[in-house]
């Protein structure tokens, strides 16, 4: 059996060591692993960059080893006699040292080969003729991958494709205009050149535009307001309350989804889901939707508030949510599809207000940079123009100007879009390979095991896709123990159905 991993971030090491470990893993068997980066087993995320860059999570859950929980922990105390910033955070690129630590072993295992080259195309074959599949929904597959060196000579029997990250939206149409970036990582390359006297721009606030915050401000001592630009309404996520309790009611698990399903024929309404959220956070004498109109205006006000207050109410509804990550996925699969549209019109946003934060320390930090003037938020965003001195016109609430202008709005996942700078993205989307899930965004798969879904070819049997763009169907997976676990259950069904 050949088994053929595009792309060796998180993603791609932990399908590498799912089936190196798996029981039907057999001493003929091959893993050819595509990947440009020399460093395997990060992916960009977590590669070299400065230690200013911080990990927004506990470590508790980022173990590589889902049966080994404090592995990370341990190892940060093993190796670093400070192991935590001042906010009590660890820094990616310390995260991306074990994760490349740990997964080191199953890379270098003889029966995996590293070739450090980018695969550009794939043709699915007849597996008995290794002719071209043109017109049937049937049979047998293998798969021929074209590398930028060519097309290879080995056929493989499962393709597991983990490119990781989709480049970022660009807005403003600003991409390759001068004194514009729009990728900021890594912050040491990409802004290490700056002198502290720019007046720089960022549009967006979300995990990027806090990362710019930390690299800024440790390293820079900046002559201008470090300003930020955001549509209206849409300023920093909330900032984290920690809970000062340690339990508290927590219904969901995977037996309860189990026995849901069974007793609701495969589906569980939304409703009942609501119910459970509802009724476990009223046992610790909360009111959600109270807790909610208190700080629904989502403004630096309540955030304010709810810092100075250190509402514990609020901390539960936080600690809650961040245990219901970990399920979202499956929540989001069993709801009907008219339960999914009522979900994501009505209470999706309502439910990232308490799971998208701003850690506790952090946030404290910036309203300090807010107050003594030194960060600047700008709401109303409209149009960015780049004027003929090379320097950025910013239209919002206030017209604001720009040396730098530096992009942190998010991922663009529309695939039309990534499929103009990504070779491999766009042959498959060319031949149909791959569709876009809904509204020409995300990649179309099926749950859970994250198999390829096409027109021409139906249900593409060992043709795995995970990862961000799969972001429809594995809902709110931009984490990487969501990451990691949905590559290692794709592997595992793969696995199992090979036969000893």
């Amino acid at each position: 059996m050949k088994i053929a991993i595009v792309g060796a971030g998180i993603s791609g090491a932990t399908i590498v060591k799912t089936c190196i470990n798996h029981k039907n893993f057999k001493k003929e068997d091959r893993i050819d692993v595509f990947e440009p980066r020399e460093v395997l087993g990060v992916g960009l995320p977590y590669g070299h960059d400065d230690e200013s860059i911080m990990l927004n999570v506990d470590p508790e859950v980022l173990s590589y080893d889902s049966s080994v929980p404090n592995d990370f922990v341990e190892w940060l105390h093993e190796n670093y006699d400070e192991p935590y910033n001042f906010e009590g955070l660890v820094s990616r690129p310390k995260y991306g040292r074990y994760l490349a630590e740990r997964f080191a072993p199953y890379f270098n295992h003889k029966q995996v080969a590293h070739h450090p080259y980018k695969v550009v195309d794939l043709n699915v074959l007849d597996a008995e003729t290794k002719e071209p599949i043109t017109d049937t929904k049937s049979g047998n597959y293998i798969y021929q991958l074209k590398t930028t060196k060519g097309w290879l000579d080995t056929f493989y029997d499962a393709v597991f494709l983990a490119i990781g990250h989709p480049p970022y939206a660009d807005y403003y149409q600003l991409v390759g205009k001068e004194n514009y970036i729009h990728n900021p990582y890594p912050m040491h390359e990409v802004l290490g050149h700056l002198t502290g006297d720019e007046k720089i721009g960022v549009i967006g606030s979300g995990a990027t535009g806090i990362d710019l915050m930390r690299f800024l401000m440790t390293n820079y001592e900046l002559k201008e307001p470090l300003t930020y630009y955001v549509p209206s309404g849409e300023i920093f996520n909330f900032p984290t309350i920690p809970l000062e309790k340690e339990e508290f009611q927590f219904t969901f698990s995977r037996d309860w989804i189990k026995a849901q399903m069974d007793s609701h024929k495969g589906m569980i309404p939304l409703d009942e889901m609501i119910k459970i959220f509802i009724e476990d956070i009223k046992q610790e004498g909360v009111d959600v939707k109270t807790v909610y109109n208190r700080y629904k205006a989502d403004d630096l006000k309540a955030m304010r508030l709810a810092l100075e207050s250190n509402d514990q109410e609020l901390a539960l509804i936080h600690s809650y949510a961040a245990k219901l990550i970990a399920y979202l996925p499956d929540l989001f699969n069993t709801l009907s599809g008219e339960d999914q549209e009522r979900y994501l019109n009505q209470y999706h946003k309502k439910l990232l207000f308490f799971k998208a934060r701003v850690p506790n320390k952090t946030f404290k930090w910036l309203f300090e940079l807010l107050d003594a003037g030194k960060v600047r938020l700008v709401e109303g965003i409209s149009d960015v123009q780049l004027e003929e001195n090379g320097t950025f016109t910013i239209r919002a609430d206030q017209t604001k100007t720009a040396d730098l202008l530096i992009n942190a709005t998010g991922f663009d996942t529309t695939i039309e879009h990534i499929a103009k700078d990504r070779p491999l993205i766009e042959r498959l989307y060319h031949q149909k390979l791959i569709l876009p899930h809904k509204q020409g965004r995300f990649v179309f798969v099926d749950w859970p095991q994250a198999q390829v879904i096409n027109q021409r070819f139906g249900l593409m049997d060992n043709f795995f896709f995970t990862g961000i763009l799969i972001g429809s169907t594995q809902h709110e997976n931009n984490d990487a123990h969501l990451t990691m676990r949905q590559a290692s259950y794709s592997a595992n069904w793969f696995m199992d159905n090979q036969s000893v």
